[in-house]
């Protein structure tokens, strides 16, 4: 039989499967009512006093975040539910190719849909300037000046004012932003691919929810109110969640900015990319072993 010879095929095959496919529609649009509902308390401060806004500012005040970043993974989740596909269309293509091209193939879709995903919410926070007045160039906006006058509810925004506005500028700190919520993404992705390929749907979509679950739990105030931990604590408390949890190395506020002990920007690159590349080895070594059968033209759970 003839066989395809290269995985692009498989991920080609992959994105298009998806224009029939309703969640990934849904989490299109889910992912641009999450930047709408994260954005409107912030930018309502820009339409209320006239102040102008830096264009990527959005972006980087809602996605600085750990809590941001996890409601957006698990957004995504709902697209990447559908991969891999494990039905009858995708065992034929199997038995054309081989197992690790079919791998590479779903690695590839992941890779690209996650991409694509980060810059749709890069592009939605950006959309959220408009009735604004927004200009491009690399300084911090007059918006900005008044955060740092906010009260609480601004927190996240506040936090990101005090690490950031004198150590760097919009545009640098964007891209740091939109480099750890692309790692993080991906790597939950590669763990739900991970445990499909060992298991089956089902046990990939619970790893990729115990890894988002965990990252939930190991923020420095849930840390220390689950066990129970005086104030004094604190700061070992937020050595302990920056260091432990995937989710707080993708958190730009949590990172080391010359002044503490938490990780810099480049060991979570590099911790977050090592994983990821873990979870890709060890795919390519259970397909192997995998068996791929008809299912009569179902998913297969």
């Amino acid at each position: 039989m003839h066989k395809i010879p290269s995985p692009f095929v498989c991920a080609g095959w992959n994105l298009y499967s998806l224009r029939k496919n309703p969640r990934f529609y849904m989490s299109l649009l889910l992912g641009f009512l999450l930047c709408w509902l994260l954005t409107d308390k912030t930018m309502a401060i820009s339409r209320t006093y006239q102040t102008n806004v830096q264009i990527v500012e959005p972006f980087v005040w809602c996605y600085a975040d750990g809590d941001s970043i996890l409601y957006a993974a698990l957004v995504m989740m709902l697209m990447l539910s559908a991969f891999p596909r494990m039905d009858t269309p995708a065992s034929y293509l199997i038995f054309r190719t081989t197992k690790i091209n079919w791998l590479l193939g779903q690695v590839i879709t992941v890779f690209v849909l996650t991409l694509a995903y980060c810059l749709m919410i890069f592009l939605s926070s950006i959309a959220m300037c408009i009735g604004c007045n927004v200009f491009s160039e690399n300084h911090w906006s007059e918006t900005a000046t008044m955060l740092s006058f906010s009260p609480a509810s601004f927190e996240v925004a506040l936090t990101v004012m005090r690490k950031t506005v004198k150590l760097t500028t919009p545009w640098d700190c964007c891209y740091q932003i939109f480099g750890l919520l692309f790692q993080y993404v991906l790597l939950l992705s590669m763990i739900q691919l991970l445990f499909t390929v060992l298991k089956s749907k089902k046990a990939g979509i619970i790893a990729a929810l115990v890894l988002n679950f965990a990252g939930f739990v190991l923020t420095p105030d849930r840390f220390m109110t689950w066990l129970n931990l005086p104030i004094e604590m604190r700061y070992y408390a937020n050595l302990l969640s920056a260091w432990l949890s995937p989710l707080q190395h993708a958190t730009y506020t949590m990172h080391n900015f010359g002044y503490d002990l938490l990780p810099r920007l480049h060991v979570s690159y590099l911790i977050l990319g090592g994983v990821t590349a873990l979870m890709i080895a060890l795919s390519m070594l259970k397909m192997r072993t995998f068996q791929f059968g008809f299912t009569g033209g179902f998913s297969d759970e």
